[in-house]
């Protein structure tokens, strides 16, 4: 091949050579010699180690290669400045070279330098890239971990999921459909408020509404608003529960046992504790009400009223329940019917039924 084109190509693919002996002295070298650590050549033959220190120390290495004992034998992004000042970046290739000419009847090593400068600055640029991404992945998880804590404090499990999944949409409005209402109050509260200090009632309050919480959720069921010392629930929204009825009747009895058991444990640390609760099924609105900049997942309707209205008449440790409810699980539960009664704003009476026990104990998960 022409010299001169050999020198275009080798300068074009940024690539030098160089030619040694088994001392590491150069015969012949070519390329972007720029590539190459600059030396004074008047102090004599140049050295591979001086033109490539990075050399030094693998001169080992170099005797197997012209030996044969490795094939090659390779450095990578190694530094090199340009007289500007500039870095860039050089791969060294170190291959057994046998010449042809007859002169030379030994082996020579062949020294390939590239310069990888653009694709080790790409290299360089998505390893940069890579570490921000994963950086900003991990603020991201910190921040979802955050907003999903925050979530269910504020809004419940299942509706920030049904949220989340688009199931709800985040907007004014919802969908008439049948639920189970629950409400319980605590009884006595104004009474027992006054027996103790304002951090003594608070503490009191969280207790309360702990136990009825738990209750409720241990049925599927979803807590929509707190009401001072009374929770609402509702069962069959968001989540469709076929046997929503019976999960709020024993979410009302389940709630009554926990309170005795808590009073037996704590040995009388606040004065007896009881809840009265009210459950009614029917249809009503469920979805989201409130103003534009501030929403509740709720529900509304005659049957809300009239949970509440049956929720009023309960007696400490009562669970009571309306019509619609006693016709959904009267095969499983054992109630009584009490006397009539006739709720402020009805024009009928209506008869509520006063649970006694489960009759029957199903595994609803």
């Amino acid at each position: 091949m022409n010299c001169q084109l050999l020198t275009l190509l080798l300068n074009e693919q940024k690539t030098s050579y160089v030619l040694v002996d088994d001392q590491w002295i150069v015969h012949d070298q070519g390329g972007k010699t720029d590539l190459l650590c600059k030396e004074d050549e008047s102090k004599g033959p140049l050295s591979l180690l001086d033109l490539v220190p990075e050399l030094m120390g693998c001169e080992d290495i170099l005797q197997e290669v012209l030996n044969e004992d490795l094939p090659h034998f390779q450095l990578e992004n190694l530094n090199r400045y340009s007289p500007e000042g500039e870095t860039y970046y050089v791969n060294v290739s170190i291959l057994r070279y046998l010449p042809e000419e007859p002169l030379l009847q030994f082996p020579l090593l062949l020294v390939i330098l590239s310069d990888t400068s653009e694709w080790t600055y790409i290299q360089q640029t998505l390893t940069q890239q890579r570490n921000e991404l994963s950086l900003l992945k991990h603020e991201l998880d910190q921040t979802n971990q955050r907003l999903e804590f925050i979530l269910q404090r504020y809004v419940p499990r299942e509706v920030g999921t049904a949220l989340m999944e688009n199931r709800i949409l985040p907007k004014l409005g919802g969908e008439v459909r049948e639920i189970t209402a629950l409400f319980a109050d605590l009884r006595n509260y104004t009474s027992i408020s006054e027996k103790l200090t304002p951090a003594e009632t608070i503490e009191m309050l969280h207790v309360c509404l702990d136990i009825a919480s738990t209750a409720i959720a241990e049925f599927g069921g979803v807590i929509v608003n707190y009401m001072g010392d009374a929770v609402m629930a509702i069962f069959n929204a968001p989540n469709e529960q076929l046997d929503h009825a019976y999960r709020a009747v024993q979410a009302g009895l389940t709630m009554q046992v926990m309170a005795k058991i808590y009073q037996k444990e704590e040995n009388n640390r606040y004065p007896p504790i009881h809840f009265g609760v009210g459950i009614n099924t029917g249809t009503a609105l469920v979805g989201n009400v409130g103003a534009q900049w501030h929403y509740q997942y709720t529900a509304i309707g005659d049957t809300i009223n009239v949970a509440s209205r049956i929720c009023s008449h309960a007696q400490p440790g009562e669970v009571l329940i309306g019509p619609n409810t006693h016709q959904h699980c009267s095969d499983k539960v054992q109630a009584h019917p009490l006397l009539p009664i006739k709720f402020k704003g009805k024009s009928q009476e209506m008869t509520v039924y006063c649970v006694d026990s489960i009759l029957q104990k199903d595994n609803l998960f």
